[in-house]
């Protein structure tokens, strides 16, 4: 039997506006719709197990995005809808009810038209209905319906399909660059974001709090331009830190309780989680092969190549962030020693180890080919990293990853030794390469040498990749405002490029790339080796004393000095490059120092007139 409900709109519902969309005008022709606007409801939804839950909110996060960015149409605020459709379609309700509900919040609501999805689980997948209906006279304008499999739903290519349906049918000209876009895959990072997001927005609404803000996090740390997962994240951060669990609590036996359920809910998502999710690491070797020993009486020789492994910086950050929500909000109860919770969340109340380091131990197999295809040399790297817990008191996540490490082929036979030779990756811990790259737990990149030649004034540069961005392999030497060269001699800018302000150094990268951020940098030190980063990141030649490095990424980092002030100083014995991150708007901005006396690099800020080294990034698909 169906429920039957009355609904009642407040006078807050009448009050949301529709948002302006942010879309670019080349992605239509013509109006693109302008001056209509649109509520997007969450799909009625039937038939989905557990695990697939996510599906009606990822549906409808993505059509908001898709007619947010591909037309002029106003979508009507995500989170103002959601806290009204909270309200009036909690329940279950018969499809009369729901769709009298629908209806009802397009009039209520001003938008000129509302959209009703319903997703039915098939025998072969799933079925995808989509209805907008104007809001003015109830009339269907434009449908879809269409079968897709889970994985069309679940990396959006069904989705996107059915929008690229329904624009045209709502008088938006799309361009053929949207078309294609449309008819394509999303973007990786796109994808993980809007899964996030909809993950979150399931759990809040079941009222698992601490999940819904872990997804949240993890959303915005894939995309941090999704602002409907920053927002949200927000106002839960501030719920769960608070340490309010209601206005009622009176009793403090009670009190306790609640919170012992909070953690505990807390370590039973983590241990779900981190049951199917391993952290994923990026394996990555340098392709200039190095030559070591000969041995004149064999006839053969042993060459070398650098590899060295990192953890996404990432994936951390949603559990760390998380875990220091509920920390918080425990904390500022004031009862958490006496309590006897004071040790959490390195001591769990109910699994005790959840949070316990965990460590991914990998055994690769690399293979020295010639150019006729022939192996020529074989190695078995054995590697690994680990990630959990540091100290105690309010949580911190310590990724650890592994120092760079040399691959030697020995005995190499110098007559199978050709002009061309290739790396290649055999198998990691006895499973095929691809096989491994495809489960996401370990990507492997060759770390390319190239050059690029700025067409501005024809000056070429050494390049290197490592990990996802391309870096200049030299200090950029072009002629901006507000730069210089070391001492004002022009024979300094061609041995170490020139000398910047803040603000020249922000606008004198070439097109297509960019000035490093402080995150930027922060990734190159930790997978160069940290405390000893700046001796296998510095030139093996040109720094005074004792002070010259490995150069084992290529990046071959020179003493180009400083201008402080109104002196020139340090050429010869100390580097220091701008970062793009400035501190809260001020004078001041981040760099990075590499010194002749040490083998690490040293991160400081300083006021945006002094003059630094420029090193450009690009980025590149991973």
């Amino acid at each position: 039997m169906s429920k039957v409900v009355r609904f009642t709109l407040t006078a807050m519902c009448a009050a949301v506006l529709a948002v302006p969309t942010v879309a670019l005008a080349q992605d239509w022709i013509g109006t693109g719709g302008n001056g209509m606007s649109i509520t997007i409801l969450t799909p009625q939804a039937k038939g989905l197990p557990e695990n697939q839950s996510h599906l009606p909110a990822l549906i409808q996060g993505e059509l908001i995005s898709n007619f947010s960015n591909y037309s002029a149409i106003s979508v009507l605020d995500w989170e103002e809808r959601e806290a009204i459709l909270v309200r009036l379609l909690s329940g279950s309700y018969s499809d009369s009810v729901a769709e009298s509900a629908a209806q009802e919040v397009g009039n209520a609501i001003p938008t000129t038209h509302f959209m009703q999805e319903r997703l039915m689980k098939t025998p072969t997948g799933y079925n995808l209905q989509i209805r907008i209906v104007q809001t003015s006279d109830k009339t269907t304008v434009a449908s879809f319906s269409g079968n897709f499999t889970y994985d069309e739903l679940n990396n959006l290519t069904g989705i996107r399909r059915a929008s690229l349906e329904l624009l045209p049918k709502m008088g938006v000209t799309l361009t053929a660059k949207a078309q294609e876009e449309l008819a394509g895959a999303a973007a990786q990072n796109h994808i993980t974001a809007q899964t996030a997001l909809a993950q979150g927005v399931t759990a809040q609404r079941r009222g698992t709090e601490v999940a819904a803000l872990s997804y949240y996090f993890k959303a915005a740390a894939s995309d941090p331009s999704l602002l409907e997962a920053v927002n949200r994240s927000s106002v839960l951060n501030a719920n769960i830190s608070s340490g309010n669990m209601g206005d009622n609590i009176r009793n403090e036996i009670q009190w306790r309780k609640q919170w012992v359920d909070r953690l505990t809910e807390t370590e039973q998502f983590f241990y779900e989680f981190l049951k199917t999710e391993s952290m994923p690491y990026t394996l990555s070797y340098l392709d200039a092969i190095h030559q070591e020993d000969i041995n004149f009486q064999n006839e053969t020789v042993t060459l070398s190549i650098y590899t060295y492994l990192a953890g996404n910086e990432n994936w951390p950050h949603p559990i760390e962030r998380t875990l220091r929500a509920v920390w918080d909000g425990l904390n500022a109860t004031g009862k958490k020693d006496s309590w006897q919770l004071g040790r959490w969340p390195q001591q769990g109340v109910g699994i005790k180890d959840v949070f316990a380091t965990r460590k991914n131990d990998f055994s690769v197999v690399f293979e020295l080919v010639n150019s006729q295809n022939k192996v020529i040399g074989r190695q078995t790297l054995q590697t690994g990293g680990s990630w959990g817990l540091s100290g105690s008191g309010r949580p911190s996540v310590n990724v650890s990853d592994a120092s760079v490490k040399t691959v030697s082929f020995q005995n190499v036979n110098a007559n199978d030794i050709t002009d061309n030779l290739t790396i290649r990756v055999a198998s990691v811990n006895g499973i095929n390469a691809e096989t491994v790259a495809r489960n996401g737990v370990l990507q492997i990149r060759a770390v390319s040498r190239g050059s690029f030649t700025d067409s501005r004034d024809g000056k070429s540069y050494r390049t290197v990749r490592i990990g996802t961005l391309t870096w200049m392999a030299e200090n950029l030497d072009y002629q901006t405002n507000n730069s210089l060269c070391y001492g004002n001699n022009t024979s300094n800018c061609a041995k170490y490029g020139r000398l910047y302000t803040w603000d020249a150094a922000r606008s004198a990268c070439p097109v297509g790339w960019r000035l490093p951020t402080d995150n930027d940098w922060n990734n190159l030190v930790r997978v160069a080796g940290g405390n000893v980063a700046g001796k296998k990141l510095k030139s093996e030649t040109g720094w005074s004393g004792k002070g010259n490095g490995t150069d084992e990424f290529g990046f071959s980092a020179l003493p180009g000095g400083r201008r402080w002030g109104v002196s020139f100083i340090s050429a010869g014995y100390r580097g220091n490059w701008w970062s793009a991150t400035e501190i809260d708007a001020s004078s001041f901005a981040w760099f990075r120092n590499m010194g002749h006396n040490g083998d690490g690099v040293d991160r400081g800020y300083s006021n945006k007139s002094f003059l630094f080294s420029l090193r450009c990034v690009r980025d590149v698909r991973p």
